[in-house]
């Protein structure tokens, strides 16, 4: 079984039972609290005519920022989400979405075609991230912006983990072997999760080696410290611009 099948199959089981009409918007908010609401924050700061969206998952963003963007375009790995997508989005012309690996696949679309790219969740499962955010850069108008969510490896919780010898899993529990509801062993390695960042090493990343102008971090949470000092408390949500 190839890497590429294996990863088929994990997201078509994870996502076996999605129901498109259980999807609703998400809350627009001053202080997001989460990475959904921060990315539709974020996505809403930089509108403009054309969002792409890399693994739109059950399309609660793209369905919140329908009237902010004029094309709104989501990729998914998995032929399940995929399918349940266009379920969703049956009766929105503007909405388009691709069944997509963004490492293997080229997208059908021209060089500096979008304005605003969303990467939530997302780029901590990638072989190859670095040159995976070139092909987005390459898909990104002059002065548009990349949109990257992320778990941060230097939040305070994992810190203490390390500390104590402990593996600081960012999605599951038990050095990665079991998922959230603290039952169920996990089908990957902490649930696929390849790449661990911090906001310095994302922004070095995306300034020295992809070539972006600016990387500016961004903090969330229900603790204002989450935005006072998010490299200790906050995942990482970066705007990158071009």
């Amino acid at each position: 079984m190839t890497v590429s099948t294996r990863l088929h199959e994990h997201y078509d089981t994870k996502y076996a039972s999605a129901n498109s009409r259980e999807v609703s918007r998400v809350p627009r908010v001053k202080h997001p609290r989460d990475r959904i609401e921060m990315a539709v924050h974020l996505a809403t700061l930089f509108r403009a005519d054309r969002y792409l969206e890399i693994g739109a998952g059950n399309g609660a963003t793209i369905l919140t920022l329908l009237e902010n963007y004029r094309e709104l375009v989501g990729t998914e790995l998995s032929a399940i989400r995929a399918r349940e997508l266009r379920n969703l989005f049956a009766d929105y012309p503007q909405v388009g979405i691709v069944e997509n690996n963004l490492e293997e696949d080229p997208l059908p679309f021209p060089g500096d075609y979008f304005d605003t790219i969303a990467v939530t969740a997302v780029i901590e499962h990638l072989f190859d991230p670095i040159t995976a955010l070139r092909k987005l850069y390459r898909l990104l108008k002059p002065g548009g912006v990349v949109i990257v969510d992320t778990p941060n490896i230097a939040k305070w919780t994992r810190r203490i983990k390390l500390a104590f010898g402990y593996f600081p899993s960012t999605a599951s529990f038990n050095e990665g072997l079991l998922c959230y509801d603290c039952k169920t062993p996990t089908d990957l390695h902490d649930e696929g999760h390849l790449h661990y960042f911090t906001f310095r090493s994302l922004r070095k990343i995306a300034l020295e080696r992809v070539g972006f102008q600016s990387a500016e971090g961004f903090g969330y949470g229900k603790s204002f410290l989450c935005r006072w000092w998010p490299q200790m408390f906050s995942e990482i949500a970066m705007v990158l611009r071009k």
